[in-house]
Parts: C-alpha cells; sequence; structure tokens
C-alpha cells in the first residue's frame, strides 16, 4: 500500500495537471472565440461596404433619371421659366456627379464581384443604360434650349423618344441593381462569395432588360420658328 506521503504528492500532481490543463484549454478556447469573431465582424464588414455600394449605384442612377423627367415635366407642362431654369440646375448638378463618380462606380462592381466577373456587368453599364442617359440628356437639353427661346418643345421631347428612353433606364438600372443586390447576399462570411456560374446567371437576367433600345438620332429636329408652317 502506497505510503500516505506518496498519495499526498500524487494528489497534488494531478490536481496540478487539472490545472493547467483547463488553463490551457481556457485560453485555446478564447483564442478560438477571438479570430472566430474577428473571421465573422471582416466578412460582414465586407458585405456591408458591398451593399452600400450597390445602393449608392443605384441612387445616382435613379435620382439623375428621376430629375431628368421632372424638367421634362416642366417642358410639356408649359410651366414658367422660373421652375423650368430651377429644375434644369439640380439635373445640372446631379448630371455632373455622375460623371465624377462614373469610374467608382465600375471600380465599386469589380470590387463587388471581382474583376474578371464583372465584365458583363460593366458592359451593360457602359454600352446599355449610359448611351440611354446621354440620349435622355440630349433630348431635355434641346427642349430646354427651345422653351428658352420661347419656341414650343414638346415636338422636341416627343421626336427624341424621351418617355420610352426614360422607362427603359428604370427596367435597365432595376434589373441591374437588383441582380447585384442579390449577390452580395451571399458574401456574409469570407470566402462565401458568390460563384461564377451564380455571377454569370445575374448578368444574363440583368442583360434582358437591358438591351440596347433603338436609340434617337443623337441631335433631335429643331422645333418650327414662329409663325413657320
Amino acid at each position: 500500500m502506497a505510503s500516505p506521503l506518496k498519495l499526498l504528492r500524487e494528489s497534488g500532481l494531478i490536481r496540478h495537471n487539472l490545472i493547467a490543463f483547463a488553463m490551457l484549454t481556457a485560453a485555446i478556447n478564447g483564442l478560438v472565440t477571438a479570430s472566430v469573431g474577428a473571421w465573422l465582424a471582416h466578412g460582414y464588414a465586407n458585405n456591408q461596404s458591398r451593399r452600400e455600394s450597390v445602393q449608392g449605384l443605384a441612387d445616382l442612377i435613379y435620382e439623375r433619371r428621376t430629375r431628368g423627367g421632372l424638367v421634362v415635366s416642366t417642358l410639356r407642362r408649359g410651366a414658367d421659366l422660373e421652375e423650368l431654369r430651377y429644375r434644369k440646375r439640380a439635373y445640372d448638378d446631379v448630371y455632373v456627379e455622375w460623371n465624377k463618380r462614373i469610374q467608382t462606380n465600375l471600380l465599386q462592381i469589380r470590387e463587388l464581384i471581382g474583376a474578371r466577373e464583372a465584365n458583363e456587368f460593366e458592359a451593360l453599364l457602359q454600352d446599355g443604360l449610359v448611351p440611354a442617359l446621354t440620349a435622355m440628356d440630349a433630348c431635355l437639353t434641346k427642349g430646354y434650349d427651345v422653351r428658352i427661346a420661347g419656341q414650343d418643345p414638346v415636338a422636341i421631347v416627343e421626336g427624341c423618344q424621351y418617355q420610352m428612353l426614360h422607362q427603359f433606364s428604370l427596367d435597365c438600372a432595376k434589373a441591374m441593381t437588383d441582380e447585384l443586390y442579390k449577390l452580395t447576399r451571399k458574401s456574409i462570411l469570407p470566402f462565401s462569395g458568390a460563384s461564377r456560374r451564380e455571377i454569370a446567371e445575374s448578368g444574363a437576367r440583368a442583360e434582358t432588360a437591358c438591351k440596347v433600345p433603338p436609340l434617337p438620332l443623337a441631335t433631335p429636329p429643331a422645333a418650327a420658328a414662329p409663325g413657320s408652317k
């Protein structure tokens, strides 16, 4: 039988080992918890940043479209020049903001889904939406100049098919931003982003709404001079 002294020494060693094991386990658990927490926080922050990028792109598109529509509405109603000038200035402000941030918009798309996969969405923006917005700008600017000159701008606005362009820009912008937003929902965790197949399918759905319409001439026909037939 072991002596009481030996048993006491052995029990002390066991207690020491248990304490050391408990401390080591607590340290490992702390490290794992901190690492997982940082990992999740990083993924959440990236996801929020991407969603904000999509929202910023959508806001810029919709504001330009809406303010352009307000100018054309004023032209169609034959409202007074003070209202027309006010709305045109507001439109010019967002037009400048758009051109200032267009490259940033493209970089945001690349950041969202990767440079290689972003090509299709960039093409939709550059080859579908931007030409439509440019044609809308030419149309309303010509109508504005005619109205300031004291002539009727309605024929200008109708001749350049502003309403068709206005609707196309809405459909294309909605499809594009909706698909980009859906892709961000797959990026909450690091390394869990959308696959290339999912990105390709999103691009195909957006392309359906962003097929380039038959754009009118860049320079609408001039309005007839007062008194002419």
